[in-house]
C-alpha cells in the first residue's frame, strides 16, 4: 500500500463520502430533537478534505516515497474529531453548558420534541381518539431553525458564536495543515536536520526560556483563556533531546560500575528535566507522563541497554522524590499548611506526609478519583481535600477552598455534613468521568447513532472526553476504528524510526511516535479509568487548536523522515 498513491486516494475520497453521510446524519437527529444544526458549518469543516486533497496530489506530483499510511490514517482520526465536535458544538444544550439555566432549558426543551414526535409517530389511532378525540391527531411541531448561540454565563467554559465555532472548526485546522506542509518541506532538507542537530542544546535552553513566561500566567495547567500554548515545546525539546542523544549515544554505552560518563550524561539529564520540571510546576500530570515516557523510549532506543535504561530511572527518580520532599516541607514550615501534632508520628510518617504535601493538590484529586471513584475523600486526613478550590456559590469569578465553604455553611448534624461532603465531590470532581463511563456502557456494540445519544450530558466532550462521547453514539465499533487508527499510525512511525540511516532521525522518528502514542494510552486510559485522568487530549480527534497544530506538525516531520529513508535506500 505504501508505493500505491491511487490507493490512499481512493481511500481518502471514501472518507470523505462517510464523513458527509456523518454529517447529515448528525444534522438529521438534531431536527428530530426540535433544533436545527449549522448546515454552514458543516460545509466548511467537510471542505478541509479540498486542502487535504491538495496536500495529497502536491505529495505525489513531488515524488513521494514515504509510506502513504501516516497520511492516510491521520486523515481519518481527524475526519472523526470533526464531526465529533460538530455533533457537540452545535447542540443548543452542549453549548449552554456555561450556565446551568441554559443548558436545563435546551434539555427540556429536546425532551418535550422528542416526546410530541414519538406520540405522532407510535400512538395507534384507538389511543389518539381517547387522548385527543382525533384518531388522526398529530401535534403540531414548529420546524427548527438554526440558532446563533446565547452567550455564556461563564466565558471561559465555552458557548461560543457562530462566528468563533468557524474560526475553531475551520481556520484552526488550516493552520494546523500549515504546519504539516512546512514540516514537510523543511526537514526534508539534510542541512535542517543537521543545524537542528548542532545546536540541539541551545534549542532547548531558548525553548525553557520562552516557556517561563508562560508559566507565570499560567493556571491549572492552563493559560489564559484555557488554552496550551506549550504545546509545540514538544517538538523543541525533541529535537533538543535526541540531538544530545544522537552526539553521545556511543559514550553512553560505555559503563564505569555501571553507570555512563558524567559529562556526557549531565547535558541530557539536564535537557530532560526542564519540560517535567515545567509541567510539574504547571500541575499538568498527563504531559509529565507522557514526556517520562517519550525520554525513556528514546534513551533505550540509543542505547539499547534494559539495565542502563533501569539505572537512568533511578536518578530521576529520587531527584522527582527529593523535590517533593522540598515542597512539602516549604509547604509545612513557610505556608504552614498542617497544624497537627507530630511528636507522636514515627519518621517515616513525617516524612510520606512531607512528600504527600510535596504533590500538586490536582494530582491528589486525580489518583483519588481514579482509585475511589464517587466515594468522597475524608475530610480530617485527606489535607488536599481541604485545600481544594470550588467556584464560590456567590461569586463565579472566585474560587473557594472546600474547607472555607463547609464552614460557612456548617451544621450540627453529622449526616448533613458527610451529605455536603459527598455532593462537593460529585458536582465538582467525579460527575464528568462517571457520565463519560455511563455514556460509553450505554453505547454498547454499534452505539445510538449520531446525534442520538446524550454525550452533551459530559463537560468537555469534545477534548479530554472525546472518546466517550463517540463511543456512545458509534458503539464499541466506533471505539475500535479509532484504536486500530491509532495503533497503525504507531506502527507505521514505528517502521520509520527502524528503517532511519542515521541516530538522529531515528530518535525523532521514535519521539514522535512514542509521543502519540502515549499521550493515546493516556488519554484513552483515564477516559475508560484504567489509568488516572489527566486532562491530555487525543491526538488527531479532540478539539484544540495548539494540540492540533504539534501533532500535525510532528506528523510531518514523520512524513519528511519517512520520505529521506526510501530515497537514501533508493539511492
Amino acid at each position: 500500500m505504501r508505493q500505491r498513491p491511487s490507493t490512499h486516494l481512493l481511500i481518502l475520497l471514501s472518507l470523505f463520502l462517510l464523513n458527509g453521510l456523518a454529517y447529515l446524519a448528525i444534522h438529521r437527529a438534531g431536527l428530530e430533537r426540535g433544533f436545527a444544526s449549522s448546515v454552514p458549518l458543516a460545509l466548511g469543516q467537510l471542505a478541509l478534505f479540498l486542502p487535504l486533497g491538495a496536500i495529497f496530489i502536491w505529495l505525489a506530483r513531488r515524488g513521494y516515497r514515504g509510506d502513504w499510511t501516516l497520511l492516510t490514517v491521520a486523515i481519518l482520526l481527524f475526519g472523526v474529531g470533526q464531526f465529533m465536535q460538530y455533533r457537540l458544538f452545535t447542540d443548543p444544550e452542549y453549548r449552554g453548558r456555561g450556565g446551568n439555566s441554559e443548558a436545563r432549558k435546551a434539555r427540556e426543551a429536546k425532551a418535550e420534541t422528542s416526546r410530541q414526535r414519538g406520540i405522532n409517530e407510535f400512538y395507534d389511532a384507538e389511543k389518539k381518539q381517547s387522548l385527543f378525540r382525533d384518531p388522526n391527531y398529530q401535534i403540531p411541531i414548529s420546524e427548527a431553525q438554526p440558532e446563533e448561540p446565547a452567550p455564556p454565563s461563564r466565558p471561559e467554559v465555552g458557548a461560543q458564536t457562530g462566528l468563533e465555532l468557524m474560526v475553531k472548526s475551520v481556520l484552526k485546522p488550516l493552520l494546523a495543515l500549515v504546519g504539516l506542509i512546512l514540516a514537510i518541506v523543511l526537514v526534508g532538507q539534510d542541512r535542517i536536520l543537521i543545524v537542528l542537530q548542532r545546536n540541539s542544546f541551545v534549542i532547548g535552553l531558548l525553548t525553557i526560556i520562552v516557556f517561563i513566561p508562560l508559566l507565570a500566567f499560567s493556571s491549572g495547567g492552563k493559560f489564559f483563556g484555557g488554552t496550551t500554548p506549550w504545546e509545540p515545546v514538544k517538538v523543541t525539546f525533541l529535537a533538543s533531546y535526541a540531538g544530545i542523544l544522537a552526539d553521545h549515544y556511543r559514550k553512553l554505552s560505555q559503563t564505569r560500575w555501571g553507570l555512563p560518563p558524567w559529562r556526557f550524561l549531565l547535558p541530557l539529564l539536564l535537557i530532560a528535566a526542564m519540560p517535567v520540571a515545567a509541567f510539574l510546576l504547571l500541575k499538568d500530570f498527563g504531559q509529565l507522563l507522557v514526556f517520562l515516557g517519550v525520554y525513556l523510549t528514546l534513551y533505550l532506543v540509543a542505547v539499547r541497554r534494559l539495565r542502563q535504561l533501569t539505572i537512568a530511572v533511578i536518578p530521576v527518580a529520587v531527584l522527582l522524590g527529593i523535590s517533593l520532599l522540598g515542597v512539602g516541607i516549604y509547604s509545612r514550615v513557610a505556608k504552614k499548611t498542617e497544624q497537627q501534632e507530630v511528636n507522636s508520628q514515627t519518621l517515616l510518617t513525617r516524612m510520606s506526609e512531607l512528600v504527600s504535601q510535596g504533590i500538586p493538590i490536582r494530582i491528589h484529586q486525580r489518583f483519588h478519583l481514579w482509585l475511589k471513584g464517587s466515594e468522597p475523600p475524608d475530610l480530617q486526613k485527606d489535607w488536599w481535600w481541604r485545600k481544594s478550590t470550588i467556584p464560590d456559590p456567590e461569586n463565579n469569578q472566585k474560587r473557594i477552598t472546600i474547607e472555607d465553604y463547609l464552614k460557612q455553611n456548617q451544621s450540627d448534624d453529622p449526616n448533613s455534613e458527610q451529605g455536603k461532603n459527598r455532593d462537593l465531590w460529585y458536582k465538582s470532581f467525579a460527575y464528568q468521568p462517571l457520565q463519560a463511563l455511563f455514556g460509553i456502557s450505554g453505547g454498547r456494540l454499534v452505539g445510538k447513532g449520531l446525534g442520538r445519544g446524550y454525550p452533551e450530558s459530559v463537560p468537555i466532550a469534545d477534548s479530554d472526553f472525546i472518546f466517550a462521547a463517540l463511543t456512545e453514539e458509534m458503539g464499541v465499533l466506533g471505539g475500535i476504528v479509532v484504536l486500530l487508527g491509532l495503533l497503525l499510525l504507531v506502527m507505521a512511525g514505528t517502521r520509520t524510526a527502524i528503517e532511519a540511516p542515521d541516530m538522529f532521525t531515528k530518535l525523532l522518528a521514535a519521539g514522535i511516535t512514542a509521543f502519540l502514542g502515549f499521550q493515546a494510552i493516556v488519554n484513552i486510559g483515564g477516559v475508560i479509568k484504567m489509568l488516572p485522568m489527566t486532562g491530555i487530549t487525543l491526538p488527531f480527534v479532540s478539539h484544540g487548536g495548539w494540540a492540533r497544530l504539534t501533532t500535525f506538525t510532528m506528523l510531518g516531520i514523520l512524513m519528511a523522515i519517512s520520505h529521506r529513508n526510501r530515497t537514501i535506500k533508493e539511492v
